[in-house]
């Protein structure tokens, strides 16, 4: 793509120049009477996709000689003014197609203004054999308040979820619990498709395992977002694009993963475009059994810091999860002008965790207290539908577009949890000396509606201005019982009901304008915040109603410029939010370990985030390198808080501390060493600083943490690569203590088939087995140190097959797809 911008770029300023009186064959066009306006649109004829940078020449019937010319933007429209009276004809090119000729036509004073229609541009790609030869496209991509990765040429995620695809994107981390981090950060806003969703909205990342990698477009890393985007999250945006098959005809494909230790993956797809009108259905089933083992030993300290007692855990997790996904939509041209969508989508998933749980407790001179086996049994059952519509409107003058759509999501998620006690003091006891069971659904909802507009200003401007509305129900019952003389009895101390409701209105206007090398983007979004969050009172717990009503500016601004076409920086502010919602706010606890609780906060504040960054990108001729300077100042920061009671029992909280401050430098390199042989590596080195306390409880920290990627990709031969990933991550802060370095190496063989229309691909996820999560904390009256060890190192084969071939189109030159007569009755 940069490599035919690039040359769209040279010709223009050739072609602008030949217009001159002393630069074409024919200096009499620059002094006729720039009377016209051309106008068109470009897409690609097999998938529809807009074309962008498309050169729009127009020439001279009588000499053939160049009169002026202009080229496609975003949305494929271009537009072609101060054409000279005459006749004409328009020569369309583009790099990878075809070259398409248009009919002559005249501008004249009663006849200034021209539409060629929609014009469709085949590719030029030829087939040997039935080989498909296609040109891969750049593994980053950089915009001005976003970086775009492409993942399709990641093979260490093919066979596998979206969780394996984000995991070795640079600046985005992934831990063992599936919960992502952006340059650090766990607070970071998830879309898809530009829209939040109940697909995204669990408390844990389970959900992103449902979702296949080679369902992904791309995946858009916007730590800076312009007025336009939703302010939440820490960090920025993590957009994940779903693919979008619009190619004529009927295509599909289908794809199956096997991996050791029962590990099964089954995709398909189907597509069917028919004039108009686009139709797809896609499928996607897991099931998986993965373990992890846990060791954690606690000390518990006097006020002197002297050790009174300690215990130690260890557990062994077996994890049991399948799921199902289904997604269908339907796409309708009404015309050039006027497009109407609709799609659905449904999963269900079912995760059963088996874990057997040995708490031993002692006397500072390791005489012991006690010890107890537990075995605690969760089953969660998920399903979720959401629903999204829309209308888009385009117009003739270029860029001009509006947008209305909404979508609806409503998810349920159900845990049952059986929990047993045996005393192990001086042996295992069979009969058990306390039972539990409890049954916890959550229902959570998600409504949206929005309104976004763009209007081109003059040659170089664009205004953009919108409308949002989201509103989000989370209701969770928790009802508990225990074993009491044979008979199940409720827990009335433990049983509460928490409810959650918020709504959002926002307004945003934004204007970029281009000078020169020069691009300016600014913008401010104003919002409107309702929440309410409530408890229900029990047996020792009183009722709870906290309302946070507030109002909030958000300005952003964006300036870049073009040194040229190898070289470009930028710099953009943005002030964000991060809104606390479902479990950090429910003031229940978490009993499902008796020695280790979790309760949330009712009263905690939204923090709010100030973010500045520069970013500077050279290339060169086999290389490309992206370098960024970042830094965060957080008010009223949001930080898991640890503290010990009187009888050793750990409880995890949530408070605002006063401030957090992250700054660093990130550097992301693509090196083409061979025509064969491709690195790609990336490096983020960040400083966290926390102030603040909790309480009596300090929770200053600061340290320096880096987190750095590398994949070398192979083409051993035209049908066969190679490909390794390596992932590393230094020591990090927390408000109380460190998470220990971890890293790991991926690796993955591909080979085509079946003339290109296949592929078997092995990999290996962490081929040394090197990748564990370890954590240290302390505070008033404790520390402890604790391990994760799960299974890490797996082992998958997958085949994927394409099918279909795209309809026939009759090639006519001069000729497009849609009629002046038919834009007339339009607009």
């Amino acid at each position: 793509m940069k490599l035919k911008i690039l040359i769209t770029l040279l010709i223009l300023p050739t072609l602008v120049f030949s217009q001159r009186p002393d630069g074409g064959k024919n200096g009499k066009n620059g002094q006729r009477p720039k009377i016209g306006t051309v106008t068109g649109k470009i897409s690609d004829a097999d998938t529809q996709d807009n074309l962008e940078f498309v050169t729009v020449a127009l020439y001279a019937v009588r000499d053939t000689s160049f009169i002026t010319g202009a080229s496609s933007d975003q949305q494929g429209r271009f537009k072609v003014s101060e054409v000279p009276a005459g006749k004409m004809f328009a020569k369309i090119s583009f790099i990878g197609y075809d070259e398409y000729i248009s009919e002559p036509f005249i501008i004249k004073p009663d006849q200034k203004d021209k539409f060629l229609g929609n014009i469709t541009l085949q590719s030029s790609a030829k087939s040997l054999d039935e080989v498909t030869v296609t040109a891969e496209r750049d593994v980053m991509e950089l915009g001005i308040d976003r970086k775009t990765f492409n993942v399709s040429q990641d093979l260490n995620s093919v066979g596998g979820s979206m969780t394996d695809a984000l995991k070795n994107i640079p600046s985005i981390d992934v831990d063992s619990e599936g919960t992502l981090s952006l340059r650090g950060s766990e607070n970071v806003t998830i879309f898809i498709d530009g829209k939040p969703s109940n697909l995204t909205s669990s408390s844990d990342a389970d959900i992103l395992d449902q979702i296949p990698a080679s369902s992904i477009e791309r995946v858009e890393v916007i730590t800076n977002p312009s007025a336009k985007y939703d302010p939440e999250g820490t960090s920025g945006i993590i957009n994940i694009i779903l693919k979008k098959d619009r190619k004529g005809g009927i295509n599909g494909n289908v794809s199956a993963s096997v991996g050791n230790n029962n590990k099964y993956n089954l995709s398909a797809g189907v597509n069917a475009r028919v004039s108009k009108v686009n139709v797809y259905a896609n499928y996607s089933g897991r099931y998986q059994e993965r373990y992890v083992d846990k060791t954690q030993h606690q000390n518990n300290l006097d006020a002197n810091g002297n050790i009174t007692d300690y215990n130690n855990q260890t557990s062994h997790r077996d994890d049991q999860r399948y799921s199902h996904l289904f997604k269908g939509g339907i796409d309708y041209d009404i015309n050039d002008y006027n497009n109407v969508y609709f799609s659905a989508t449904y999963n269900t998933g079912y995760n059963n965790k088996n874990e057997q749980l040995n708490l031993d407790y002692f006397n500072a001179d390791g005489s012991v207290i006690d010890k107890v086996y537990r075995v605690n049994e969760t089953n969660r059952n998920s399903e979720n539908q959401e629903y999204n519509f829309g209308y888009r409107k385009t117009f003739v003058n270029p860029g001009q577009s509006l947008d209305i759509s909404g979508q609806y999501s409503d998810g349920l998620r159900t845990t049952d949890g059986f929990y047993t006690e045996y005393d192990n003091t001086n042996g295992l006891v069979s009969d058990p000396m306390f039972e539990q069971r409890n049954n916890s659904p959550e229902r959570n909802k998600i409504y949206l509606g929005q309104i976004d507009y763009v209007q081109p200003i003059g040659e170089k401007g664009t205004l953009e201005t919108g409308w949002r509305s989201t509103g989000r129900d989370i209701e969770t019952d928790f009802f508990s019982e225990s074993m009491n003389g044979g008979m199940w009895t409720p827990d009335d101390s433990l049983n509460n009901n928490f409810n959650y409701s918020e709504q959002v209105h926002a307004l945003y206007v934004m204007y970029r304008h281009d000078f020169g090398n020069w691009g300016l983007q600014g913008g401010l979004r104003a919002e409107q915040a309702y929440t309410t969050s409530q408890l229900e009172d029990n047996a020792v717990t009183e009722a709870q109603t906290v309302h946070n009503d507030y109002f909030a500016l958000y300005p952003t601004l964006h300036i870049a410029y073009k040194f040229s076409d190898m070289r470009e920086a930028s710099i953009g502010y943005s002030r964000r939010v991060n809104r606390p919602r479902g479990r950090t706010l429910n003031p229940f606890p978490d009993y499902s370990n008796p020695q280790s609780l979790r309760q949330g906060n009712p009263y905690l504040q939204p923090e709010f985030i100030d973010a500045l960054e520069a970013t500077y990108q050279h290339g060169w001729e086999n290389i490309t390198l992206t370098g960024s300077l970042y830094y965060r100042y957080t008010h009223d920061a949001i930080q898991r808080v640890q503290s010990a009671r009187p009888d050793g029992v750990m409880v995890m909280t949530w408070d605002n501390v006063d401030n957090s401050q992250s700054y660093g430098a990130e550097a992301i390199a693509t090196y083409n060493m061979t025509s064969w042989w491709k690195f790609t590596g990336s490096a983020n080195v960040y400083n966290l600083i926390i102030s603040g306390d909790a309480g009596d409880l300090d929770l200053s920290n600061q340290a320096w943490a880096m987190t750095g990627k590398l994949m070398s990709s192979t083409n051993l031969t035209k049908t066969l690569s190679l490909q390794v990933t390596g992932r590393f991550s230094s020591k990090r802060a927390t408000a109380q203590g460190y998470i220990a370095p971890m890293g790991g190496v991926d690796m993955a063989v591909s080979q085509k088939l079946f003339k290109g229309k296949g592929t078997l691909q092995a990999r290996v996820t962490d081929v040394f087995n090197t990748y564990k999560f370890n954590v240290y904390s302390e505070g008033i009256g404790f520390n402890s140190d604790m391990t994760y060890d799960w299974e890490s190192r797996v082992g998958y084969l997958t085949f994927s097959y394409r099918f279909g071939q795209a309809a026939k189109k009759p090639k006519k030159k001069g000729k497009s797809s849609s009629s002046e007569d038919s834009m007339d009755m339009m607009d």
